[in-house]
């Protein structure tokens, strides 16, 4: 009886950390399931961290094939014979002869133990064909997207996981600059009905996760008809200021030293990113973006997504 009221508590939990109502990675998952096109969209995990998402996005990207991998002995092989300093695998273009995008899945990480713990995960659930053909975990950063190999006819679903790898000390985690870099990137990577997925910490990284939200509030502005239109948007950022651990201060609390911020800066990055967008996108891109932030826990993690509609 102990055991079973054990047993039926745990089972209470995962229940309920898997509601999309309750925690924002299971609202995530369910707009991820919503927005991919198995078997033919290109899914990037721009941050795979211990593989947990990359998972999630195999099953939905690959539904078939998903847990049907009953041998073990391929992961010793892919370790002894790949080299995970760039890619622990290529899509192999030669295996896929249907007509139409190529389905990939996609996942960078800039720490050699995620890669390594995504790709176990991956290789213990996916059929050999599937991971070899249309998985491929990239050891680098994030910040420059177009770079990653790609079939570009179907970008589905960009995501980020933002912070630092679970387990682990905050001497890694994702900075403002790259973050806004790669974004900037994802957003014109996303084919129409694509979605934008960032998971921020405003915790751990209040800045950054700031500067998301004014980004991806401005692509949902491209299309504004307030007066000034998005570059009045922009304008209007407030300015905010930093001490050095990246706790929001007062203006009058920090120092009139050379090297202080003038309170600017979320604002200028943010400027050049959505400028590169209204420049290199398309002319009547349109995107839908939302915040979704528990009330009353002010640092929790908070989803922000924005969906390419036009």
């Amino acid at each position: 009886m102990k055991h079973e009221k054990k047993r039926n508590q745990h089972q209470d939990k995962r229940t309920y950390l898997s509601n999309p109502g309750v925690t924002p990675t299971a609202l995530a998952h369910s707009l991820w399931q919503s927005t991919i096109i198995p078997y033919r969209d290109t899914v990037i995990d721009c941050t795979c961290g211990n593989g947990k998402d990359c998972l999630a996005l195999a099953r939905m990207l690959f539904p078939d094939d998903y847990g049907k991998n009953d041998f073990d002995e391929i992961i010793d092989n892919t370790n002894d014979n790949q080299d995970t300093n760039n890619s622990t695998n290529g899509i192999n273009s030669n295996k896929n002869t249907h007509i139409g995008p190529t389905p990939q899945l996609i996942g960078i990480d800039i720490q050699s133990r995620a890669i390594h713990n995504s790709q176990r995960s991956l290789l213990s659930a996916l059929p050999p064909e599937t991971y070899f053909n249309h998985i491929s975990l990239l050891h680098q950063s994030h910040q420059h997207l177009m770079n990653v190999p790609r079939d570009t006819r179907s970008v589905g679903l960009i995501c980020y996981n933002l912070g630092y790898l679970p387990g682990t000390t905050k001497e890694t985690q994702t900075q403002t600059q790259t973050t806004l870099d790669s974004i900037t990137d994802a957003s014109l990577l996303l084919r129409v009905g694509g979605l934008l997925s960032i998971m921020t910490y405003p915790g751990s990284n209040l800045e950054e996760s700031i500067a998301v939200e004014h980004f991806v509030e401005g692509l949902a502005m491209l299309t504004t008809r307030d007066e000034g239109g998005w570059k009045g948007y922009l304008e209007g950022i407030g300015d905010y200021f930093f001490d050095d651990e990246g706790n929001e201060v007062d203006a009058e609390d920090i120092d009139g030293s050379d090297d202080c911020d003038d309170g600017g800066h979320i604002r200028r990055i943010v400027t050049s990113a959505l400028e590169r967008v209204a420049e290199d996108g398309e002319t009547k891109q349109t995107w839908r973006a939302f915040v979704h932030q528990p009330l009353g826990r002010p640092l929790s993690p908070v989803l922000v997504t924005v969906m390419r509609i036009k």
